[in-house]
C-alpha cells in the first residue's frame, strides 16, 4: 500500500487515512510518502511497517544512535529536533481536546536543551550477562555498547558493567539500575557498585542520588524544570508533594513554604528524600512512605494550600485526582509524563471547581515520543 503520513500521534507512530481506514506506521515523519505492508489489523485501525520510503519528509534527518534500528529506543531521532518540539506541542493540544474535552488555545512554553547525552539515569536489562535494552514491540533484549541518550559517564559504565556481570555471583541478575552524578552508582540485583555519593547540584540545592530512587532524568533541564514549579509557589504555606521521589520539588519548596509534606510509595526514595533534606539543612519537611490514596484517606486533617503531584506514566487515576481536588488547595501543579492520562484526570480536577491556568512542555526525553508537561490549576473563587 502506498500512503502519505498526515501527522504523528502520541505513542510515536505516523497516521495515514486510507480508503481502508486509519493506518499507524512507526518510524515515519509528517509528509512522508511510504510503501507499507500491514502487520496488524484491528476493527477501527491497522498497523503497518515501512517497506520503502518513496518521498522523504522535509522534517527528516539521519539518525545517529547506534541502537536506532536494533533496540529502537530513540523513536524519533529520524526527525529534526526543532520539529519534534512542534509535534509534541500539537499532540498535547489535540490530546487535551480529544481525551479531556479541554480546549487549550493559550501558548505552551517549551523548556528544552541539547538532545543528545541527556540521561543521568537508566535501567538496563541483562541477557547472557550483557547490558541491553528491550527491542521495541518485543521481549528480546538487544545488547548495547553505547547510546546517544546516555550521559558520557553512563556510556563509560557500559563496558565496566558487562565486566561485573561476568563475575560468578552475577548469574541471576536480570536488571541493572544506574545513575550518574558523577560518579556512577549502580545496583546489580542486591549488589551495589560504585563509590558514592552520586551528587548533583541544581541551582542552590544539592541532591544525593540512588540508582533505584526516582529522580528527574534530563541533566540539562533540572534547573529550569524546578523553576517552572517553584514559580507558582509564591506565598504557599502548607505544601503537599505527592509522588515526591527523592525530594526534587519538596526540598526547594520548603524554602518558600512554612511546611512541606512529601508522600512516596518507594521506601528507598523516602530514605533518599530524608537524606537530601538533611544535606540541604531543611527542617520543615516530612516524608512519608505509602500510597497516595491511602495517605489522603487516612489524613482527613490535611489542608494544603499548594499541591504538587508527579505520578508515573500510568497517571494518578481518576479517583485520586478527585481526592486531590477535594482538598481544595488554592493551587495545584500536576507534573505529567503522559498527556493521555493527564487529560482524563484534568477533566476531573476541572469538574471540582478548578481552572487550568498554564501548561509548560518540558522536553525531558528528546528523540522519543515521550512528553513531559507541567500544568497549573487554580481554585475558582
Amino acid at each position: 500500500m502506498r500512503i502519505t503520513i498526515e501527522k504523528l500521534v502520541y505513542g510515536g507512530a505516523g497516521l495515514a487515512r486510507t480508503e481502508h481506514g486509519v493506518v499507524f506506521v512507526p518510524r515515519t515523519a509528517p509528509g512522508d510518502v511510504v510503501e507499507v505492508e500491514l502487520v496488524e489489523r484491528k476493527p477501527d485501525y491497522a498497523v503497518a511497517r515501512v517497506t520503502a520510503l518513496l518521498d522523504a519528509s522535509a522534517d527528516r534527518q539521519p539518525p545517529t544512535c547506534p541502537n536506532y534500528d536494533s533496540a529502537g529506543c530513540c523513536h524519533w531521532q529520524h526527525i529534526r529536533y526543532p520539529r519534534q518540539l512542534e509535534i509534541k506541542e500539537a499532540i498535547v493540544r489535540e490530546t487535551l481536546q480529544r481525551t479531556g474535552r479541554i480546549p487549550w488555545d493559550a501558548p505552551i512554553p517549551i523548556v528544552s536543551g541539547p538532545d543528545l547525552h541527556y540521561r543521568l539515569r537508566a535501567s538496563f536489562h541483562v541477557h547472557k550477562r550483557k547490558l541491553g535494552f528491550v527491542e521495541e514491540r518485543s521481549h528480546r533484549v538487544v545488547p548495547i555498547s553505547e547510546c546517544s541518550a546516555l550521559s558520557p559517564e553512563l556510556n563509560t559504565f557500559l563496558p565496566a558493567g558487562n565486566e561485573i556481570l561476568a563475575e560468578p555471583d552475577m548469574a541471576d541478575v536480570r536488571e541493572v539500575h544506574a545513575i550518574s552524578g558523577p560518579p556512577v552508582l549502580a545496583t546489580f540485583g542486591r549488589k551495589s557498585v560504585g563509590h558514592g555519593p552520586a551528587r548533583i547540584a541544581v541551582n542552590e540545592w544539592v541532591f544525593d542520588l540512588h540508582p533505584e530512587a526516582f529522580f528527574q532524568t534530563n541533566r540539562y533541564l533540572l534547573a529550569r524544570f524546578l523553576d517552572t514549579v517553584l514559580d507558582n509557589a509564591t506565598g504557599a504555606r502548607r505544601v503537599l508533594d505527592l509522588f515526591c521521589g527523592s525530594g526534587f520539588f519538596a526540598i526547594p519548596l520548603a524554602k518558600v513554604a512554612g511546611e512541606v509534606l512529601g508522600v512516596e510509595s518507594s521506601r528507598t526514595a523516602v530514605k533518599q528524600a530524608r537524606l537530601n533534606a538533611q544535606l540541604n539543612k531543611v527542617g520543615n519537611t516530612s516524608f512519608f512512605e505509602g500510597a497516595a490514596e491511602v495517605t489522603l484517606k487516612s489524613s482527613p486533617e490535611l489542608r494544603p494550600d499548594f499541591i504538587v503531584m508527579n505520578p508515573p506514566r500510568t497517571g494518578a487515576g481518576r479517583e485520586l485526582a478527585g481526592m486531590v481536588a477535594g482538598l481544595e488547595a488554592e493551587r495545584l501543579v500536576y507534573v505529567s509524563c503522559n498527556p493521555s492520562t493527564f487529560a482524563r484526570e484534568a477533566s476531573v480536577i476541572l469538574a471540582r471547581g478548578y481552572a487550568l491556568d498554564a501548561i509548560t512542555l518540558v522536553d525531558q526525553f528528546p528523540n522519543t515520543y515521550h512528553i513531559e508537561m507541567v500544568a497549573v490549576f487554580k481554585k475558582g473563587s
